[in-house]
């Protein structure tokens, strides 16, 4: 940590990771106009309009109070729009370059009249491996941050760097995957990161059998340690117990697949019973939450908590 700490401070200064950072986003956006003239190597999603419609909040005030939750920022829209490459946009001039896209994201939270986000993506690809360059500039904080990923089959290496904040280097994290030739287990990945904001490490190691069927993961958080076993009982059931390294609670969780969505299951003995069904139809989903508490000895404190929401992709 103190090495990785001691390299962080030998960057060089902000200014120039904007600059950089900045250049980068011209040089994808100039890649994608100046390709536009062949428009079958380009396609267009969007604009997609994305607004959820939830119960209102209870109000301790008369009946036109309550329906406050009818205007346009409880209805939470969401616009998104992209313009990506379908073949290699420059395969004589830059063949390592196979695939460019500019996002521009639009969250009425965030932002009222303008774009919340632009963000792009380059895929540079090679016989040693493949490197994903991702700068995204965020309007209303005016941050610009790069993620960057290289990897090598099943293993990657992930940084993100930013040019607003205490720190250039946020988040690193590597992952090296590795076949074993048993039947009781086929392959093994250690997963290791950093958050250089909240100064906390983790180190997580999978295992996986040779069916495919059970995974487990040892998760070494720092702050919360943990152990889950995830088994397929079947191509549509997996359930996925998982116990604390440091207080000893066991979580259970049972996940289903439905044919038009997907019914999700958390149980905490000490704490309730959540369910989470999600109903897709052709323009959106149906979300319920349905949570059951499990201590208490009142009526109030036993009752169950169900909330629908309705949220509508255009």
């Amino acid at each position: 940590h103190q090495a990785l700490d001691e390299w962080s401070i030998r960057q060089r200064p902000r200014h120039h990771l904007s600059m950089r950072s900045t250049t980068l986003s011209i040089i994808i956006a100039c890649v994608i106009l100046f390709s536009a003239a062949e428009a079958a190597k380009f396609s267009v999603t969007g604009p997609i309009l994305t607004i959820t419609l939830k119960e209102p909040e209870p109000s301790a005030g008369d009946l036109a109070e309550s329906s406050k939750w009818l205007n346009l920022g409880s209805l939470r829209p969401n616009a998104l729009w992209s313009i990506s490459s379908n073949d290699p946009p420059l395969p004589n001039w830059l063949p390592a370059l196979k695939s460019c896209r500019t996002t521009v994201g639009y969250r009425y939270d965030d932002q009222k009249t303008l774009p919340s986000y632009i963000e792009a993506d380059a895929t540079f690809a090679n016989d040693v491996g493949e490197l994903q360059v991702q700068p995204t500039y965020e309007v209303g904080s005016k941050k610009t941050s790069v993620v960057v990923q290289a990897s090598n089959g099943n293993s990657f290496v992930v940084a993100r760097l930013a040019t607003r904040g205490k720190r250039v280097l946020e988040f690193i994290r590597g992952s090296y995957s590795s076949s074993l030739p048993f039947a009781s287990i086929s392959g093994v990945r250690v997963t290791s990161s950093f958050d250089f904001i909240r100064s906390s490490p983790t180190l997580t190691v999978e295992g996986v059998t040779g069916s495919a069927r059970t995974k487990a993961i040892l998760n070494l958080q720092y702050q919360e340690p943990t152990l889950t076993v995830v088994h397929a009982l079947d191509e549509r059931n997996t359930i996925a117990p998982e116990i604390s390294l440091h207080t000893a609670k066991i979580l259970y969780q049972w996940n289903m697949m439905l044919d038009s969505g997907a019914l999700r299951t958390k149980v905490d003995p000490t704490s309730a019973i959540q369910v989470t069904w999600t109903d897709r139809s052709m323009n959106g989903k149906w979300v319920t939450d349905f949570s059951l508490p499990l201590k208490g000895t009142s009526v109030s404190a036993l009752a169950a908590d169900v909330r629908v929401r309705r949220q509508f992709t255009f």
